[in-house]
């Protein structure tokens, strides 16, 4: 009776771990949901709104568009990702970071091709520069955020405000580097 009791006990106390662990480090191991709520601020999401409202009310497809006019709409995709434009918060599976370090190289790709086959002003080179290495500093956050198997979960909240942030601040350069490029034109 004794030793029944005992394992009931032992049963109990690590059910009670693997709990809290889930809990405490939603990304570790033995994690049975490894997932995070995201929730960006309201005011950050809708000015981050209305600043993508604004560049697509300068950008407009041409009939006879050139390279970077054409490619715009791919690098679009990578700023309209749900988990960034979502006033509601976001549940971040773990797994969901693979798409979007994707999207992250394939527009890295894209403006690698752009340096590579257009020829820009000074400023507009400068502004693609800029942006091409917020792609490689968004792949590394990127890869910190799938390498955070020990992180708990305040620090990937804050890991993932940071990179929601660093989304901006790329989207906000990009915009910069089109305006040049149109002003040049």
């Amino acid at each position: 009776m004794k030793k029944n009791n005992t394992l009931k006990i032992w049963f109990i106390a690590i059910l009670l771990a693997l709990v809290a662990e889930n809990w405490f480090y939603p990304y570790s191991f033995l994690s049975f949901n490894k997932s995070v709520t995201h929730d960006e601020g309201n005011s950050v999401v809708q000015q981050y709104l209305q600043d993508l409202s604004d560049f697509k009310s300068i950008y407009i497809i041409e009939p006879e568009s050139d390279i970077t006019t054409d490619r715009i709409q791919y690098i679009l995709q990578m700023y309209e990702q749900k988990w960034l434009i979502s006033k509601k918060p976001v549940n971040m599976k773990f797994n969901e970071l693979d798409i979007i370090l994707i999207k992250v190289r394939e527009n890295r790709e894209i403006l690698l091709d752009l340096a590579f086959r257009e020829n820009y002003s000074p400023m507009a080179k400068q502004y693609l520069k800029e942006s091409i290495q917020f792609c490689f500093e968004l792949e590394e956050k990127i890869q910190e955020l799938k390498n955070s198997y020990f992180n708990s979960r305040i620090t990937l909240k804050r890991q993932y405000r940071n990179l929601h942030g660093e989304f901006i601040s790329s989207f906000d350069m990009f915009v910069s580097f089109y305006k040049a490029y149109k002003d040049a034109r």
